[in-house]
């Protein structure tokens, strides 16, 4: 016998496949022997009884076409019928022939000899009737002479069924044989089976131990150096060459990962060190906090800064949440960044003084682990915020200083052009026209200037309504459909917001739109089309002003929002705080606004707000 402990793991799969291949080879072997011994047995039973009843009842038919024949005979067609008698009793010992051969049983040749004997007799008395007494019609000797032969005929087939029931009775009998055989070859196939399928499953039971013995040692102790034991050995099986051979290499891993970590546990605490000893020099705050917004790490610089203002949990989520709450504000494409880059928090020092830092944020998460955080900077922007407020006080001072004289100088220029005080040269009338377009065009940058300091100082401070989008549509149509058409250009409507609301500033939003309305009307020459076109996308509204202008170049359309802008220098005038205003406007309502032109082809406008 084969000793199992002695074999290789490749041996001992090689055993089990052969065993269970053999006791399918004998299972099935006895399948088909079972299966062709019953094959045979039927195929015998047909051999012996099938010839013996088609013989029979090929007989019976060679009776029934003689009784016709002697009907024909009757009927003076003697020549006929005497074919047609003649052919069928040869047809008659021909099958009376066959069914002797397939005659088994003495009962069978008994019947067949009765049957031969009577047929012959029948045959006799057939050969010596005289037709010509019927050729002279003597209908009453003719009809009893033909019920004499026709119930001769009949107990001649009596007899013929006789061969049929025999070999009826002999077919049940093979029937019932074959059916008692299949049960036993049945019961001792599944018996074949079932015993079987106990050895096989008694030897594969034993079998896996053999196989999932040293498997299973090697798994728990690798799962023991998994979670970090590698001190832990896997202990050598001398029975198995295979798992040995792994047991070696696992134990040759584990001493290098012992040794792998030593090393990289120093070099992280290396690390460590070094980036808490860059983040503690560094002059700018920085912070970093936990999920729950628990502060893990935190410099010099920042706990000299917000030490007035961190002193519970609840007051570093109040200081590092505010941005996030104010209106207009872009959400971020990551949801896990706390600030976005233009976020900037407000905080007073400990003189009392205000102080704003913009926030830079990181999100810190480590793959395949629950540690998480997130990494903020705040950038100290004092100075710059003060110095963009005394800008903004100084242009908003001069604006309002220039609008008083403008007016003024509007009205004076008005009285002149309407004569009040006496009629004008042609050349004074040309003179007071040019200056009347140069006061138009200083009059519009100051309310420009006026409208974006307004504009950067009523940030958060903006009264949100909810309105229709397409009170903005009929304002439009009113509003630049007399300039339109003075101006040859074909201005179309399309208002396709199916009552859609918008919750914001309706004289902000209107501003807006009308702003590049206007410069599509400024830039579009005589016989072109300008249409704008308000419709619903998902939950926004989507509004688009497209013209046939002069169109913008590359270069030109990458800075055609930034303030103070002059895009066309044939059109002086204007430092480009229209597009400015209407871009503060859009995303000061949490929306998008976006440029696409071609020079020569005209420009397309979109813009995007969240409905209400």
């Amino acid at each position: 016998m084969i000793n199992l402990y002695t074999t290789s793991l490749r041996s001992k799969i090689l055993l089990g496949f052969t065993v269970i291949l053999l006791i399918m080879f004998f299972a099935t072997l006895w399948s088909i022997y079972n299966f062709y011994y019953l094959n045979e047995l039927i195929k015998k039973t047909m051999q012996e009884n099938y010839s013996g009843i088609i013989a029979a009842d090929n007989m019976g038919k060679a009776l029934d076409e003689q009784l016709q024949a002697i009907v024909i005979m009757l009927n003076k067609n003697y020549e006929e019928g005497e074919n047609l008698f003649q052919k069928n009793r040869d047809d008659f010992y021909h099958w009376h022939e066959m069914a002797q051969k397939a005659a088994n049983t003495p009962e069978g040749k008994n019947i067949l000899e009765t049957l031969n004997t009577k047929y012959q007799k029948f045959l006799v008395e057939i050969y010596n009737i005289d037709f010509n007494i019927y050729r002279a019609e003597k209908r009453q000797i003719l009809r009893s002479d033909f019920v004499r032969y026709v119930d001769q005929i009949q107990a001649i087939k009596k007899i013929n069924n006789g061969i049929l029931e025999i070999n009826h009775k002999l077919l049940n009998k093979s029937v019932s044989e074959v059916k008692d055989l299949t049960q036993s070859a049945t019961i001792a196939i599944l018996l074949i089976l079932f015993g079987a399928i106990g050895i096989s499953l008694a030897f594969g039971s034993k079998f896996s131990n053999y196989i999932v013995k040293p498997i299973s040692k090697l798994r728990e102790t690798v799962t023991h150096i998994a979670d970090g034991n590698f001190d832990d050995r896997i202990e050598i099986d001398e029975n198995a060459d295979e798992i040995n051979s792994l047991a070696e290499e696992f134990n040759k891993m584990s001493e290098k990962l012992q040794v792998y970590e030593r090393l990289n546990l120093n070099k992280i605490l290396f690390e460590k060190k070094k980036s808490e000893l860059i983040i503690e020099s560094m002059n700018e705050p920085v912070l970093m906090v936990d999920d729950e917004f628990n502060i893990v790490l935190s410099n010099k610089t920042f706990n000299e800064s917000f030490k007035r203002e961190i002193f519970d949990l609840a007051t570093l989520k109040k200081l590092l949440s505010p941005a996030k709450n104010i209106k207009g504000r872009k959400e971020s494409s990551n949801p896990n960044e706390l600030f976005l880059k233009d976020d900037i928090i407000q905080i007073k020092d400990g003189e009392g003084n205000q102080k704003y830092f913009k926030v830079i944020s990181t999100s810190l998460e480590i793959p395949e682990s629950d540690m998480r955080g997130t990494v903020i900077v705040f950038n100290d922007i004092t100075k710059y915020q003060e110095l963009d407020r005394m800008k903004s006080e100084f242009i908003a001072k001069v604006s309002h200083e220039l609008k008083t004289p403008l007016t003024s100088l509007g009205m004076a220029l008005g009285i002149i052009e309407d004569k009040v005080v006496g009629g004008l040269t042609k050349q004074q009338d040309e003179l007071v026209l040019s200056m009347k377009e140069d006061y138009e065009r200083l009059n519009r940058l100051v309310y420009e200037i006026l409208e974006l300091t307004k504009l950067e100082s009523s940030i958060g401070k903006i009264k949100y309504e909810k309105f229709e989008a397409h009170k903005v549509a009929d304002h439009i149509i009113k509003k630049f459909s007399i300039q339109a058409k003075e101006n040859n250009i074909k201005l179309g409507i399309q208002d396709e917001s199916h009552g859609l609301q918008i919750n914001g500033s309706y004289d902000n939003i209107l501003s807006a739109v009308e702003n590049l309305v206007a410069n599509s009307l400024r830039f579009t020459p005589k016989g072109g089309e300008i249409n704008v076109r308000f419709s619903r996308s998902s939950e926004s509204l989507m509004i688009e002003i497209s013209d046939t202008g002069i169109g913008i170049s590359p270069d030109n359309l990458k800075k055609i929002f930034d303030k103070f802008i002059q895009i066309d220098d044939t059109a002086p005038g204007s430092l480009g705080l229209g597009l400015s205003i209407a871009k503060e406007v859009i995303e000061l309502h949490n929306g998008e606004i976006k440029a696409f032109s071609e020079l020569g082809q005209g420009s397309t406008f979109q813009i995007k707000l969240p409905a209400a």
